[in-house]
């Protein structure tokens, strides 16, 4: 792809493609591209993770009456729902990924989205993503995603842990029992791509979801049974 890279102030450098495209990243971090692009295919909870992105993207396009809609995932993943929301739905779509091999419409990081988009949006998919920054970027990149955006997905990953079991007698009497917990008493380290997860120390649900407020109006959050790991808010951009 011919690039160049050139490194300016502020902490930020220029990533130029041949076509004289300038992209702009922070320099600060461990790692940019943290996820290979092998890794993505459907295997543990992904499979779930795209049935809920694109049950909850239609729920939005259907509730608020949404004609021809347009939305940007940011993180391009296996490229799965685009695919699905473009062909199947004929949905306007378009992609951002700091990661060129991936070929995203857009490259970048997401704490710089205005300076790369220009463009709106009526739905902002941004599906486990915001970890793989520090959390000192995470008001800003909620302020950037709400500048394009009229409604946001966001998914977040939520450490937590359980214990199920069953008591009865089968077949006359049966009843499953869990007992969940989130890492409440355990500080997250960096592992090579995560940063920070909801329910560790310095981390609760309460606190990420105070920090989401500052930038949108919660129309729903939920812990879906079929990925547990996941904690999912659908926002509207407050004005």
């Amino acid at each position: 792809m011919n690039l160049t890279m050139q490194f300016i102030p502020e902490g930020y450098f220029i990533l130029k493609n041949k076509l004289n495209k300038q992209i702009y990243f922070m320099n600060n971090f461990k790692t940019l591209v943290q996820v290979k692009k092998e890794h993505y295919n459907i295997v543990n909870g992904s499979f779930n993770n795209l049935f809920n992105q694109v049950r909850d993207v239609m729920e939005i396009v259907k509730r608020h009456l949404i004609v021809e809609p347009r939305i940007l995932i940011i993180g391009v993943g296996d490229d799965l729902l685009k695919i699905i929301l473009q062909n199947k739905f004929k949905y306007t779509v378009k992609t951002m990924d700091i990661d060129i091999e991936l070929c995203p419409d857009y490259v970048g990081s997401i704490e710089n989205l205005q300076e790369i988009i220009s463009e709106k949006f009526d739905v902002v998919v941004c599906a486990h993503v915001l970890e793989h920054l520090p959390y000192n970027y995470f008001n800003k990149s909620l302020e950037q995603i709400k500048s394009i955006s009229d409604y946001s997905l966001i998914y977040l990953p939520i450490a937590k842990f359980g214990l199920s079991f069953g008591i009865g007698i089968y077949p006359l009497f049966f009843k499953k029992l869990h007992f969940i917990s989130t890492w409440f008493f355990k500080k997250h380290s960096f592992d090579g791509q995560h940063y920070w997860e909801i329910g560790v120390r310095e981390h609760s649900l309460y606190k990420t979801r105070s920090e989401i407020k500052r930038y949108f109006n919660i129309e729903k959050e939920y812990n879906p049974e079929n990925w547990l790991y996941s904690y999912n808010f659908i926002l509207k951009s407050k004005k």
